[in-house]
């Protein structure tokens, strides 16, 4: 099945007039401005709608593949993604059928958007997929709230962050180039940070030997894979090490602007765990994908 393409510039209108603005607001305004009010809108711009569309097509997603997705429905997706409106309120912007179809089929794109995962966020550091320096990767924890469920009420879901319940997640970037290369999770933001990296699929059974991560005093104990700033005896290191894990504290920012990551979780039921993981880790797809369109992070 061919794939439907749809251009970044008809995106740009599609998405800023389903945003409400006028044809005359749209061609009378400054691309930075209507660049500004798109990511406002549905937090990315028009070269990642452009590309989302067209990967969301791809066979290699399997049964998560949108044979012939609709514009306007991907954009009300990452609509909801940024800012996770209730149901009504979505049902009310998509004015496109009811409560449960329209909250339905933004799930379905966001699974979609999940799933590029494989495709975009992976343990690979240069083309050839080989290691070109010692620090490869900075780690640190995410957490988001959720509203603690009552048939496992648990201190070990309390957030130090917050006072109340939450996830965490584990993120890595690579410290040389523009990209995000681990997303684990979720957990009990209540659980020590050094558990996750420990586990039999985290973060330290990936580390080569003669390589390390950097993470911040968290992730104490590990110091031959996770050496924090009290483990560095010079001070130019420690001077290294703090730049990368500054470069990597904004990440979490641009995680945290959707509004379903920073707002408190509210899907109920015994599969709010994999929902939530489903839109954490389409938002870490979509902020990869701004990352390679004009938003790189800064350089260590």
């Amino acid at each position: 099945m061919a794939i439907i393409n749809f251009s970044a510039a008809d995106f740009g209108v599609l998405a800023l007039e389903l945003a409400g603005y006028s044809d005359a607001m749209i061609t009378k305004t400054s691309e930075r401005t209507n660049n500004r009010r798109l990511e406002d809108f549905c937090g990315v711009g028009t070269q990642t709608l452009e590309q989302l569309f067209q990967d969301i097509q791809s066979p290699d997603l399997g049964d998560f593949r949108v044979k012939r997705p609709s514009p306007i429905e991907v954009v009300h997706a990452l609509y909801f993604l940024k800012k996770y409106p209730t149901i009504y309120g979505l049902a009310a912007r998509c004015n496109n059928g009811t409560e449960k179809t329209v909250l339905g089929k933004a799930w379905m794109y966001v699974g979609a958007i999940q799933a590029l995962k494989e495709i975009k966020i992976r343990w690979i550091f240069d083309d050839d997929g080989n290691f070109d320096e010692s620090s490869i990767v900075s780690v640190d924890g995410v957490h988001c709230r959720i509203q603690e469920p009552r048939t496992q009420p648990s201190s070990g879901w309390w957030s130090p962050k917050f006072g109340k319940a939450a996830l965490s997640y584990e993120i890595g970037v690579a410290t040389q180039h523009n990209k995000i290369v681990w997303v684990n999770g979720p957990s009990p933001a209540g659980q020590n940070d050094t558990k996750i990296p420990r586990g039999p699929n985290g973060l330290m059974g990936r580390i080569p030997d003669g390589r390390w991560a950097i993470g911040d005093g968290g992730y104490r104990g590990e110091p031959s894979k996770v050496p924090t700033k009290d483990t560095y005896n010079s001070d130019e290191s420690k001077a290294s090490s703090g730049r990368v894990r500054a470069r990597h504290e904004t990440v979490n920012p641009r995680l945290k602007a959707f509004g379903i990551l920073d707002q408190v979780f509210r899907s109920k039921g015994s599969n709010r765990m994999a929902r939530h993981k489903t839109a954490f880790e389409a938002c870490c797809v979509v902020v990869q994908y701004g990352l390679g369109n004009g938003s790189p992070l800064p350089k260590a």
